[in-house]
């Protein structure tokens, strides 16, 4: 029976660590919030900063995958660039690794079981009775007290298994078996940390020597890949090219770390680490130190080698939001502003289509027309933006809903709200812009052929007035950092805009009774003049609200 409970004892263990570096996970997400969400994003200035951020932020966290999704976010957001953010994730690798050494520094060499109860105690009461912040605290306290308490489980249990296992059969494997071992192990339960626990708990048991519990870490570091590998199979291409990258690092470091494990166990040794314990989770340490070293000289040509050979992926018509999961507020709001701005030039474009206006060479433009679109008909071009709206608007819900859960009726969610709110009557101003035009898209067909000089000259007025506007919004859109000079031109070009088309009408009522047009050419140009007037205001509209939400 004894044996069938240490079994039963193991798996506890294994569970209860398990589920309590999750809660950890949540509660230390939730206690870190906007602030650890702004460190990240402002220590990525170059690569260096960006691996010092990775270690730092996964040390406090203790969760690679946490920081992982908030970089992955912010990457699809475009408010980091590919090579920091890799330096960021070479650097979280490296940050893991002091999981391993505060559990073995105080769930082995430091008797804590006698915490588990206080710990258990005041986190599990508290969590009931508080809220806000100190629920949070409560749960954290909880989460340490069943972390310690599956770690004690699997050290018991293991140590009891020394009655059971012949040293001398284990002895006779090779290394490959135990790196084998732990990444399919880690693939399975799907924490490296569980691994390392247990592989502490063996070694500290007898069960295996140092250099198989050393194997048995390097398949682990191997193993944790695999989540990533998986669940980036059918995402967005930045999520593609960032999983790449920590896929391929770790492939590249652990091999190297096989290789030469028994050349870096004894430089351990000369550095006087002799207790086994400390020896793996320095030599854990020590080949992700390594690794960073070798690597991040290299990150700017390691991302340029991952955008080359990972495309973007032309079949999306959303640039940004299907980057970046709603949960991380501030870089899903970032990313709801640039594919709003994105719609906003796919609008013009298609409204310069309508009106039968090329842009000048050089004229320059914030984004590039999507492959889909570049040989779509306006029609199908129009039908892109309404998806594109829809998408946009579902983004936009998610994220406010995700924010009131999150922090309640409070000024900050207010705020956010209020941005959100611009954004989607932004959209829905310049989808309407677009609505407008393609209206009248066959009465400007027809104008365009039609043999009458009165009605060509009115159209021509018409034409150069609308290509004077949007070359000077295009060029006005490149330069999103003037955020002001926006707002002040864009009312200037509103204005002129509407008085332009008023003076326009007026001329042609001045001048009803001297020019020839039948009845319906007449209903037809003045139609024009005011549907276009009308897609002009909704555009500058639209552009307003986004200026105002930046």
């Amino acid at each position: 029976m004894s044996r069938y409970f240490d079994y039963w004892q193991l798996l506890a263990g294994l569970g209860l660590f398990l589920f309590a570096m999750r809660q950890l996970e949540v509660a230390l997400k939730q206690l870190a919030g906007r602030r650890f969400r702004r460190f990240l994003r402002y220590s990525t200035d170059n690569p260096v900063r960006s691996a010092l951020g990775g270690i730092v932020a996964t040390a406090i966290v203790q969760s690679s995958s946490l920081v992982g999704l908030i970089v992955l976010a912010f990457v699809g957001a475009g408010i980091i660039p590919l090579a920091n953010a890799i330096g960021i994730i070479l650097g979280s690798n490296l940050g893991t690794t002091f999981t391993g050494w505060i559990v073995t520094m105080l769930g082995f060499k430091l008797n804590l079981t006698t915490l588990i109860y206080p710990l258990a105690a005041l986190g599990g009461l508290s969590y009931g009775l508080l809220k806000g912040q100190w629920k949070a605290v409560s749960q954290l306290a909880f989460s340490l007290a069943l972390l310690l308490m599956g770690l004690d489980f699997m050290k018991n249990s293991v140590g009891s298994l020394t009655g059971y296992v012949d040293m001398q059969v284990l002895t006779g494997y090779p290394l490959i078996v135990y790196l084998l071992a732990g990444i399919i192990f880690t693939a399975i339960i799907q924490s490296s940390s569980a691994t390392m626990m247990l592989t502490l708990s063996a070694l500290y048991a007898g069960i295996i020597p140092l250099p198989a519990a050393a194997a048995i870490v390097i398949g682990a570091d191997v193993g944790t890949t695999s989540t990533v590998l998986l669940g980036s199979l059918q995402g967005a291409v930045a999520k593609r090219r960032l999983a790449m990258a920590h896929v391929l690092f770790n492939l590249s470091i652990d091999t190297l770390a096989f290789i030469a494990l028994f050349p870096l166990l004894a430089l351990i040794q000369q550095l006087q680490i002799h207790d086994p314990l400390y020896s793996l989770v320095a030599f854990h340490s020590l080949f992700n130190l390594l690794g960073l070293v070798l690597f991040l000289p290299f990150t700017k040509q390691y991302a340029g080698l991952l955008e080359r050979w990972i495309k973007e992926d032309e079949h999306h018509i959303q640039r940004f939001i299907h980057n970046v999961p709603e949960k991380v507020t501030d870089a899903a709001l970032e990313a709801l502003i640039q594919e709003t701005r994105y719609l906003l030039y796919l609008v013009i474009r298609l409204n310069l289509r309508f009106m039968r206006i090329t842009l000048p060479e050089n004229t320059k433009t914030e984004f590039s027309l999507p492959v889909m679109l570049a040989s779509a008909s306006k029609l199908e071009h129009y039908i892109a933006l309404k998806q594109l709206e829809g998408e946009i608007v579902r983004y936009a819900l998610k994220i406010q809903l995700n924010n009131i859960d999150e922090n309640g009726n409070n000024e900050a969610a207010d705020v956010l709200s209020s941005k959100i709110e611009q954004l989607i009557s932004a959209v829905r101003s310049a989808v309407y812009s677009a609505k407008a035009l393609k209206d009248i898209d066959a009465d400007m067909k027809s104008f365009a052929i039609i043999d009458n000089d009165t009605i060509n000259q009115y159209f021509d007025k018409l034409k150069a007035s609308a290509e004077s506007t949007y070359v000077f919004i295009v060029t006005l859109l490149a330069q999103p950092d003037e955020n002001e000079l926006l707002e002040e031109e864009l009312s200037r070009l509103k204005q002129s805009s509407h008085l332009f088309h008023h003076e326009l009408a007026e001329s042609i009522y001045k001048e009803i009774s001297k020019i020839h047009l039948t009845s319906v050419d007449l209903s037809t140009l003045l139609n024009v003049n005011n549907e276009i007037q009308t897609s002009e205001q909704a555009l500058f509209k639209a552009l307003l609200k986004v200026s105002v939400s930046l």
